[in-house]
């Protein structure tokens, strides 16, 4: 990701000189196959062409609102792809299908690109689960509204929508398990602003709790800022927040927010500690950026564990789900519901995108909202 964000600061001229050496080359490999200048004419002209869509796609993106990351970086990353598709079909030859090929190829990865970048991050979904526990037998449902990975770099309709569906679902509760703003606008105060007058908006009866993500996107010191004079926002730093009494409103429900260092080993420890002071019967509700603890928390015997962290990929194919995970686990727990021994955990999908040189898109992975139904029993 770093990587990828230096090359932000190639001048376009560079880039433009690089994208004509690269049609250049598929010019001259379809005239030496075809024996044919107009073959290598035409070859060379499509490559450009379909460059010059790719440019205009992602340079529109923050003019029209929609991302806001660099775009020399993917730019670079998708002429490439442009070229494995321009020489992919030369083998084919003389089969007269081998051009064909080649414009077909061309035409999905611009459809594609243009759902991942303009549709898909605003195709926001909702999640419901129903997870019951023997220990609120008898007691009313509790709705739990769970964000994570807002990624926010300017507020736009998707962050918009989140906010109509939250007010809509009316939840008991909400939750937000980390990565507040984008990496890339960490520092950028506009960005805090908004990202304030976002979590500004989230309302519910029992509160809105949040814990931290990845230490680099979230420095506590932001996270002060951003939530600076809020008092319907809690941020539970290693703490539990408990709802209900155990003697008089029947089992107490813990909310337990583990601070993310990613350092399992650490981690882990900070949480057996917390977990010291649940009671025996209550009913625990883990708060954790990503999936990582897993093992340990099903250990611990946690009733509910939600965090993202994974985005659930971002970027998925068919058959191969995840191709990037970010977890230590691999894709074992890339997206979804797991179960382990008496522990439940959901991993979102998150609303946001990855930032630095990353492309801001997302391909078969809409961004999620999750309502759970906390309840005794599936009646």
């Amino acid at each position: 990701m770093v990587f990828l964000d230096r090359l932000e600061r190639l001048p376009w001229g560079l880039v433009g000189l690089w994208t004509l050496a690269l049609s250049g080359g598929v010019g001259l490999a379809w005239e030496e196959v075809y024996r044919s200048r107009m073959a290598g004419a035409v070859a060379a002209g499509l490559f450009l062409a379909f460059a010059a869509g790719d440019a205009a796609m992602l340079i529109g993106l923050p003019r029209r609102g929609y991302s806001f990351g660099p775009p020399k970086p993917p730019f670079l990353a998708f002429s490439l792809f442009r070229l494995f598709l321009s020489l992919s079909p030369l083998p084919l030859h003389p089969s007269p299908w081998a051009a064909s090929l080649a414009l077909i190829g061309h035409l999905a990865f611009t459809g594609n690109l243009l759902n991942a970048l303009y549709r898909e991050p605003f195709r926001l979904t909702l999640t419901e689960l129903v997870i019951a526990s023997p220990k609120l037998q008898g007691m009313p449902p509790l709705r739990i509204l769970h964000l994570t990975d807002l990624h926010l770099e300017r507020l736009t309709r998707r962050e918009q929508e989140v906010l109509r569906w939250a007010e809509q679902l009316d939840p008991d509760l909400i939750v937000f398990t980390g990565d507040l703003l984008n990496l890339s606008y960490v520092r950028d105060p506009i960005a805090q602003a908004q990202c304030s007058r976002f979590l500004e908006a989230l309302q519910a009866p029992l509160g809105v709790y949040l814990v931290t993500g990845t230490p680099l996107v979230d420095p506590p010191e932001v996270v002060r800022r951003i939530l600076f004079g809020f008092t319907h926002i809690t941020w539970l730093d290693d703490q539990i927040a408990r709802f209900g009494q155990l003697a008089h409103a029947g089992p107490q429900i813990c909310l337990i927010g583990l601070t993310c260092t990613h350092d399992p080993e650490e981690d882990g420890r900070r949480l057996r500690e917390l977990m010291r002071q649940v009671p025996p019967q209550a009913v625990t509700v883990l708060l954790y950026h990503s999936p990582d603890l897993f093992p340990e928390a099903s250990a611990l015997g946690i009733d509910l564990y939600l965090c993202g962290h994974t985005h659930g990929g971002q970027i998925r194919l068919p058959g191969i789900g995840a191709l990037v995970t970010a977890s230590i686990y691999g894709k074992r727990y890339e997206m979804g519901l797991y179960r382990r021994g008496g522990t439940t955990m959901y991993v979102s999908r998150g609303l946001g995108m990855e930032g630095l040189g990353m492309p801001r898109m997302r391909l078969m992975c809409p961004p999620e909202l999750v309502l759970i139904h906390l309840q005794g029993d599936e009646a």
